[in-house]
């Protein structure tokens, strides 16, 4: 989520720099046209570089004016790109996997890995996958000719279950698909084993992390007519927060950085708005444990922390509540204190 997007929440956020993806540590997001924009495996490490300027990090290319359709899996942030050629169809579905976390637990964990599965869904379609990461020849995990798993230059992953081949620091396989046929690709922290096998790994990873956001999703409280548009913006902030707070796209040395303290109580606000007691409760406690003390003035957003912490309080009682911010709950607000 960029700064532009999060101060447009609550409004429609803009899709010219692509869908976002994440899986809570990591995000991506996905063009148009099935490209891959943008990826961090874990946002604190940074973006995984292409091996050229501007150029998407993984492709699918199917020939010029093939017309795409995008949309979510409903209630989930699995992203699913269409396109139709003149011999078939063709599917795409791309996602951040999560791990499934122990019965009850509130978060899945993330697997640290990003996988698409391209399927054939009708007649015949042929494409070439292109992933731009910088690979040498020859660096391949597997020892053959036409490896199905390599390492890139800075350390990460590629795994297919097709034979791929490198040149000039791109990786690519060609791919022939009847329909019904699959071919998976993952790009990961560690590595993994590509060939055959991938694409059903892939498609247990895929359950495992629709599983997990229709969980997320069934505990939305809101209840308007608008509760598809309201759910997505809600999904998108899932995406933004993780254990540092609520991150934004930004240029610099990693291409994220920390949200504003004001910006997070305002999120929190709408989490608490919308039911999700746990990521609002979570997001107060960043804000309050990254506050200045109070001896060196009040900072600009603590009648949007101390507002949303009384509602909190007011709906909930002090459950989920970390030690600090049950101690400081007892504090009168800061209109009521004397000087």
């Amino acid at each position: 989520m960029s700064r532009q997007e999060l101060a447009a929440v609550p409004l429609e956020r803009p899709t010219g720099c692509g869908l976002p993806i994440g899986d809570l540590r990591g995000f991506g997001r996905v063009n148009a046209d099935a490209s891959v924009a943008r990826l961090a495996l874990d946002r604190d490490t940074g973006l995984l570089a292409t091996s050229g300027i501007g150029q998407p990090l993984v492709s699918l290319l199917m020939g010029d004016d093939v017309p795409w359709v995008n949309a979510y899996v409903p209630g989930t942030n699995v992203l699913e790109s269409t396109a139709r050629t003149a011999t078939g169809e063709v599917r795409v579905v791309d996602f951040m996997a999560l791990a499934e976390g122990r019965p009850g637990q509130a978060e899945a964990i993330p697997a640290g890995r990003f996988v698409r599965i391209v399927t054939c869904t009708e007649g015949e379609v042929a494409f070439e996958m292109v992933c731009g990461g910088g690979f040498r020849a020859g660096e391949g995990i597997a020892a053959e000719a036409a490896p199905t798993s390599i390492v890139a230059r800075a350390g990460w992953y590629l795994a297919c279950s097709r034979p791929v081949r490198v040149d000039q620091g791109t990786a690519a396989a060609s791919v022939r698909l009847a329909a019904g046929e699959s071919v998976a690709l993952v790009i990961s922290e560690t590595a993994a084993q590509g060939g055959a096998a991938l694409v059903a790994s892939a498609l247990h990873a895929l359950g495992d992390t629709i599983h997990y956001w229709t969980w997320w999703s069934d505990r939305c409280r809101y209840k308007g007519d608008d509760f598809d548009a309201v759910l997505r913006e809600a999904l998108s902030l899932k995406l933004a927060c993780s254990a540092a707070g609520l991150q934004v796209e930004d240029p610099g040395a990693t291409g994220f950085a920390c949200a504003p303290r004001g910006e997070m109580s305002r999120v929190a606000a709408r989490f608490l708005d919308l039911g999700y007691r746990h990521e609002c409760a979570e997001l107060l406690a960043f804000v309050h444990e990254h506050t200045p003390p109070a001896s060196q003035g009040r900072w600009a957003c603590e009648e949007a922390f101390v507002e949303t912490l009384e509602r909190y309080l007011a709906r909930y009682g002090d459950a989920g509540l970390t030690k600090t911010l049950r101690d400081v709950a007892h504090v009168p607000p800061p209109h009521s204190r004397t000087a």
